[in-house]
């Protein structure tokens, strides 16, 4: 198996999606900053820590189809919630210190990932009020992947 442990399925998000993610994530990250009124320039992000938040979120989704049976599969607003809570907890955004006097500057990551993972999991309008909320639980309160995950399947059920 690729993922080097025979117990767990093998998963992994292809070349483009890792492509997109990449790139649209920079994409979003900027628009969240204009959300809460940051300049680009005092932030930076790290492709590193980028990198090593998406290979966290295969391990979950290998561990999570190990999980279910096969009939259940795991579906696109699991995933969805996966990258999202990974996106969350690593340490992608640095802020320079003319961002800390924002009081919404915490917030900045979480709402990058949220957006991301809408753009390419729901792929359907999900009201604004429940992507900051969304935000605000990935960022100071408890949620987990499977929490994120219930948000985005709720989504994705009603899109059809």
């Amino acid at each position: 198996m690729k993922n080097g442990d025979p117990a767990l399925p093998e998963f992994s998000f292809s070349t483009d999606v890792w492509s997109r993610i990449f790139s649209e994530y920079v994409r979003f990250l900027w628009k969240a900053c204009g959300v809460f009124g940051l300049s680009q320039k005092h932030i930076e992000y790290s492709d590193r820590e980028l990198a090593l938040a998406v290979k966290e979120a295969e391990i979950d989704i290998r561990a999570m189809l190990a999980r279910r049976s096969k009939s259940r599969g795991v579906s696109r607003g699991k995933i969805a919630g996966v990258l999202a809570f990974r996106l969350s907890r690593f340490k992608i955004v640095h802020f320079k210190e003319e961002a800390w006097d924002n009081s919404h500057f915490h917030l900045v990551q979480e709402l990058a990932a949220t957006l991301l993972v809408r753009k390419l999991f729901v792929q359907r309008q999900v009201p604004e009020a429940n992507i900051l909320e969304l935000s605000y639980q990935l960022s100071r309160r408890h949620a987990n992947q499977e929490t994120a995950g219930l948000f985005f399947d709720a989504f994705v059920a009603e899109g059809g």
